[in-house]
């Protein structure tokens, strides 16, 4: 026979599970929100939306609900109420009217592990200056005379390591971090790197999983893992800020030349006066902005060159032709080259 406190504790929680449903109902109709399910209490249908992108083809999570309730639609996904919106008019509108009628935001799941300071969670007037400080570096001739040199050695370098099979999407991955952590705090491949993109990994988990820490353990080692790549991130900005303090303290030009010129540079040398936790939380959003962007397309341009012999031919010709203006068969990549390269950029 089963303990009464057990059969109170069973009952106390379905009441509680339906009261929460029946609240969460309740809200809906009154919000007026578009048609759609909003799932389970605080679950929602997360784990239908993350089971269907770890499928080759994940469209089916929208179009089963386009199906069912149009073109627009309620869900709730990683712990927020959500509208889907796969209308082409009413997408447009909202990018129109980003900043005016509409906000740019993420799920707090997300802006728990990006930091409060993040550029993708910043808004108005300091957002503005983070943007304008980004774009002013990604224009300077420090990118243009550095750059594509970084990619160029880094690219070699992995290849070097290259076994006879590879999975070409973990390499380019690979690639993307080792180059954004060059540009943005002046660090070539080692054991810090390796380390920091380890937890790095964990971090980026934890965007795609339940958001509570009680029921995820993919969401608990996120957690633990922004809390590491934050430290070992916040000891290198304060050793930058140090060092900078004493370069610019003294009265030789020579020596205030040898300060790194990367993007913890500009945002440590400006007049803003960001602190150290601003800092941190700008260097992980930029680390993760073009994380996975960058390598699929890396990967999706392989990919279609490979399965289109004349494109892969046509691009094979133009770098043969710049290969042969070099001196030296191993000499990197220059502007120069870069700019002569139309059909490539077109790829």
């Amino acid at each position: 026979m089963e303990s009464p406190v057990f059969l109170l504790l069973c009952l106390s929680i379905i009441t509680a599970f339906f009261f929460l449903l029946f609240l969460r109902s309740s809200r809906h109709r009154r919000l007026r929100l578009p048609p759609g399910n909003l799932g389970l209490p605080l679950i929602g249908e997360t784990l239908q939306l993350i089971s269907a992108y770890k499928t080759e083809n994940p469209e089916p999570f929208i179009d089963e609900r386009v199906n069912k309730f149009g073109s627009i639609f309620t869900t709730h996904v990683f712990g927020e109420p959500t509208v889907f919106s796969a209308e082409l008019e009413t997408n447009r509108f909202i990018l129109q009217n980003e900043g005016k009628l509409f906000e740019c935001s993420y799920p707090s799941s997300i802006s728990n592990l990006l930091g409060k300071h993040s550029l993708l969670l910043m808004k108005g007037s300091l957002h503005k200056r983070m943007h304008s400080l980004t774009m002013s570096f990604a224009n300077s001739t420090i990118i243009r005379d550095h750059l594509l040199d970084d990619i160029d050695r880094l690219i070699r370098l992995n290849m070097d390591s290259w076994t006879d099979r590879i999975f070409l999407m973990e390499e380019a991955k690979k690639i993307t971090f080792e180059l954004a952590v060059k540009q943005l705090m002046s660090f070539d491949p080692g054991e810090w790197t390796e380390s920091l993109r380890k937890e790095y990994l964990l971090l980026i988990e934890g965007f795609f999983t339940i958001p509570f820490p009680l029921f995820s353990t993919t969401y608990r080692r996120a957690i633990k893992a922004r809390s590491k790549v934050a430290e070992a991130l916040s000891l290198i900005v304060r050793e930058r800020r140090k060092e900078m303090m004493m370069m610019m303290s003294r009265s030789d030009e020579d020596d205030r030349k040898v300060i790194k010129k990367d993007m913890l540079g500009a945002l440590l040398g400006g007049d803003d006066g960001f602190s150290d936790e601003e800092i941190v939380d700008f260097l992980l959003a930029l680390l993760v902005a073009g994380y996975e962007t960058t390598s699929t397309i890396m990967t999706l341009a392989v990919k279609f060159l490979t399965e289109t012999p004349l494109a892969l031919a046509q691009l094979k010709e133009e770098h043969d032709q710049i290969q042969a203006k070099k001196n030296k068969s191993s000499k990197a990549l220059e502007w120069s080259d870069y700019k002569s390269m139309p059909f490539t950029q077109c790829c």
